[in-house]
């Protein structure tokens, strides 16, 4: 589901649109979430950047739990750079219940890719265990056209 917030707005030299985007994770993508990161946002355009203002990760328990895996975060498109100030725990994914995590921008300064997607990644190592819970991710983000 995709849902515009707002339309564009000015800002000096450029333009803007912030997006609310709500995506569903499967348990296969969580199996491969190491080595298949899933795609969430494509790269924007030509002089765009996307900036991450804020994730919420509603974990849903299926009937089998999963093992490994790693720490579960949204990354800029081939790269590990989180834009968020934190990660979604293994733990939680590894869980026997429903979980909310919520995460929001990042404290410091963020150097934004240009023309750069946003996948969503899990460090270490894919999940396994023939898991099958999914999640549902809502992500809130802005697209910054650069004069």
């Amino acid at each position: 589901m995709r849902r515009i917030k707002h339309g564009f707005i000015s800002t000096i030299g450029g333009k803007a649109e912030e997006t609310v985007d709500q995506f569903t994770v499967s348990a296969a993508d969580f199996a491969a979430l190491n080595t298949a990161p899933v795609s969430l946002v494509a790269a924007p355009g030509l002089n765009k950047a996307l900036i991450v203002t804020a994730m919420l990760f509603q974990f849903k328990f299926g009937t089998v739990e999963f093992t490994l895996g790693g720490a579960v975060n949204p990354v800029y498109h081939g790269t590990t750079t989180n834009p968020l100030s934190g990660s979604v725990a293994a733990a939680t994914i590894q869980g026997n219940a429903n979980a909310i995590v919520a995460l929001d921008a990042a404290g410091g300064p963020l150097t934004a890719p240009l023309n750069t997607g946003l996948d969503l990644y899990a460090a270490t190592a894919n999940f396994a265990g023939g898991g099958d819970s999914t999640a549902i991710v809502t992500l809130w983000y802005t697209v910054y056209e650069i004069g």
